[in-house]
């Protein structure tokens, strides 16, 4: 029988024929299944979710572009289809939000107008990925498939061994030599694409904006996360900055003058830098890159004035706790900020104010009714006595 390759299997299981399918499966369920349960360990779950990523596969035979790598593609269903099965057993609430770690996401929600993709820039982008692409395809096969799994399906190490039944070591060592071709290949062409870039430039055109609101994402009473609108009231623009659910709430008090009864987080960094004698001068939201906007602080101490790198969603709270000015770089307001319609003349509305601002007042209620109940509990000292004795076998380990 003559030994089809997968790009023909391919071919045929797209024109209806079954059996070149089932060849499919019967040649890459072994890996597929040693995969799966690297990932899941239980052996009928992975047998479960191996049968489902095949499915998937089946129906999304049409969308595959590159024929000769059904074996890469069909790792990165089953790592999906593994990594979906996890995320629903074990959903758990994380204490940093994505949006807060990074503290500053770009929102692409437009409510005034429809943006499209440069033709020209969707043109360059498509041309480098072709021969980026071009230059892995010219590996070794065993170098470009470990180069596609680590580096086109964000494959860990351990994972791209359990999947190709080698070593730890052996994969990297593929990789290696394959990032050392790949350097060779493709150096002349990072020159030229970033030659630019490679010059140092910096706009120091400037715009003074505000807070115009602080506004729950999504619109529900229980937030995620928090949009933070910067006002440019000159041009009556807006810049939309996503931002954690704590973030968002720590702004949120700052702007409506919230009285609390221990000083939080960012008020005891303002009283840091005045016990320190360093003057806060100014927040700058000066860039984005890879969706994410980056700030920095300019802070002065004496003579000397030094730039500090920070989140968008810390820099404006400081800057809100220490009444500090807040800039955005020109060009980048340009690109990402919203215009505002002649026909929307009261925006801001600063409706978000309105909802935090009661909702901290219910939150400072609830703290005060437990902080009066706790003091009432606190008078008869045996409690305390007694909490300071459970405390105390738990650290020594008594029962």
């Amino acid at each position: 029988m003559v030994q089809r390759t997968d790009a023909e299997l391919v071919a045929l299981a797209r024109c209806g024929d079954k059996a070149a399918f089932s060849r499919l499966i019967e040649r890459y369920q072994p890996l597929a299944f040693r995969f799966a349960r690297s990932i899941v360990v239980q052996t009928d779950i992975a047998q479960d979710l191996v049968q489902e990523a095949f499915l998937q596969a089946y129906l999304s035979l049409d969308r595959l572009r590159e024929v000769n790598h059904f074996q890469s593609w069909l790792c990165g269903i089953v790592l999906n289809v593994c990594r979906s099965y996890l995320r629903h057993r074990n959903r758990k609430v994380t204490l940093l939000s994505f949006e807060e770690t990074m503290g500053g996401l770009q929102v692409d929600i437009n409510p005034f107008i429809a943006t499209s993709p440069d033709p020209m820039t969707v043109a360059e982008e498509q041309e480098l990925y072709g021969l980026v692409l071009e230059a892995v395809n010219a590996l070794s096969p065993k170098n470009r498939t470990a180069t596609r799994l680590f580096y086109f399906e964000q494959l860990t190490l351990n994972e791209i061994a359990n999947f190709l039944g080698i070593s730890i070591t052996a994969v990297k060592g593929r990789l290696h030599k394959a990032r050392k071709q790949l350097k060779e290949q493709l150096s002349p062409l990072y020159m030229k694409t970033n030659a630019n870039a490679l010059k140092p430039q910096r706009n120091d055109a400037m715009i003074q904006v505000k807070i115009a609101d602080i506004v729950p994402y999504p619109e529900q009473d229980n937030p995620t996360s928090y949009v933070a609108v910067l006002w440019d009231e000159k041009e009556r623009q807006f810049l939309p900055i996503w931002v954690g659910i704590w973030s968002g709430e720590t702004i949120g008090q700052s702007l409506n003058e919230t009285s609390l009864p221990r000083p939080m987080t960012f008020q005891l960094m303002a009283n840091l830098l005045n016990a320190a004698s360093i003057e806060l001068e100014s927040v700058q939201i000066e860039a984005i890159r890879e969706y994410t906007y980056c700030a920095s602080v300019s802070l002065r101490c004496g003579d000397h004035i030094r730039q500090v790198d920070a989140r968008p969603s810390d820099a404006i709270a400081l800057a809100l706790q220490m009444l500090r000015p807040i800039y955005v770089d020109q060009e980048l307001m340009e690109q990402q900020g919203m215009k505002v319609p002649a026909e929307f003349e009261s925006f801001p509305l600063a409706r978000g104010f309105t909802y935090l601002k009661n909702k901290q007042a219910e939150e400072l209620a609830k703290s005060q009714e437990l902080r009066e109940r706790f003091s009432k509990e606190e008078t008869a000292t045996s409690k305390q006595a007694e909490r300071n004795q459970i405390l105390m076998n738990f650290l020594l380990g008594c029962d």
